[in-house]
């Protein structure tokens, strides 16, 4: 199975939510936003393909205390509240579990991973949001929860797969300015 973080498709082969195209996020829109991004840490290693710089479009929007935030190719959607009543700040997150041993294989088992992806942003005062700043992580566990089977050693870079090591992390600071 091949899945997507967020990232362009070609970049992360990986797990993602799949979402409706940003357009359709709920409330209030906060506008269109042009993302840099740049690779704080990754301990996920290279079979990733982190980008860096990674420059993307997202969509903001606001329905009552609640913040949407997505790319605009509808990928990488997190929600979330205010971190305080002065709504200068604000935590988003998304967490997807998906089965990621590919079916072909046969091989009995099956690797569970978590994705769950948070973004922590610092919002400007004047309105509209003109710029933001903050960070966005994305965090890779195996799900043994799910099932009591789940084995992701297939998912392991020693063993031909994309992750170094599991858990692992991929985290990026971020400046946005409203288009």
């Amino acid at each position: 199975m091949n899945l997507s973080i967020g990232f362009p498709a070609a970049c992360l082969a990986t797990l993602s939510a799949c979402v409706a195209p940003a357009s359709s996020l709920p409330g209030d829109s906060l506008g269109k936003y042009d993302v840099l991004a740049t690779l704080g840490t990754n301990t996920c290693g290279s079979g990733i393909d982190a980008m860096n710089p990674w420059h993307f479009t997202a969509d903001m929007s606001k329905d009552g205390s609640t913040l949407y935030f997505a790319n605009e190719d509808g990928s990488d959607e997190v929600s979330g509240g205010y971190d305080g009543s002065d709504e200068t700040s604000a935590t988003l997150v998304s967490a997807v579990t998906k089965n990621v041993n590919d079916a072909t294989a046969n091989l009995g088992t099956t690797c569970n991973l978590t994705l769950t992806t948070t973004y922590a942003l610092t919002l400007g005062t004047t309105s509209p949001l003109s710029t933001l700043t903050g960070s966005a992580s994305y965090a890779y566990s195996v799900a043994t929860a799910i099932s009591s089977n789940t084995d992701c050693t297939t998912q392991l870079s020693s063993a031909g797969g994309k992750y170094a090591t599991l858990p692992c992390t991929v985290t990026y600071s971020l400046k946005a300015t409203r288009q």
